[in-house]
């Protein structure tokens, strides 16, 4: 099989990503986006747990939420939050894996990825 030249980096691009992800502190909207990620391999905790916990992360988090109006707004809120703490926050890796996965929901991304996997 032949594979294009943007497929191959593609490819690459989503096993960084994914790698970027297995080995941060990461933050999503839900528990059915905790489970999604869980079967990739992907530790993360929700959005709740986080603004409920009395001490914030000592690492540098990736804020990884749907592309829609309420993860955008929580996004945002939690963003602001672990900032006022001195947390370093990365918002755009998700926007990222979001775009090349072509969906706006994380629980979206199990199809494209194993897609990209099998080209």
């Amino acid at each position: 099989m032949n594979h294009s030249k943007k497929e191959v980096n593609t490819k690459k691009l989503l096993e960084e990503l994914l790698f970027s992800l297995k080995s941060s502190f990461v933050v999503v909207e839900g528990k059915h986006d905790v489970k999604t990620l869980s079967k990739i391999g992907i530790e993360s905790h929700t959005y709740e747990s986080v603004m409920r916990s009395k001490t914030t992360p000592s690492e540098d988090v990736i804020l990884f939420f749907d592309k829609d109006r309420r993860g955008k707004e929580k996004e945002e809120y939690l963003s602001y939050f672990l900032k006022s703490q001195n947390v370093k926050v990365d918002s755009i890796t998700g926007k990222y894996l979001l775009n090349i996965l072509k969906t706006v929901h994380v629980e979206g991304i199990l199809s494209p990825i194993e897609r990209l996997i099998k080209t």
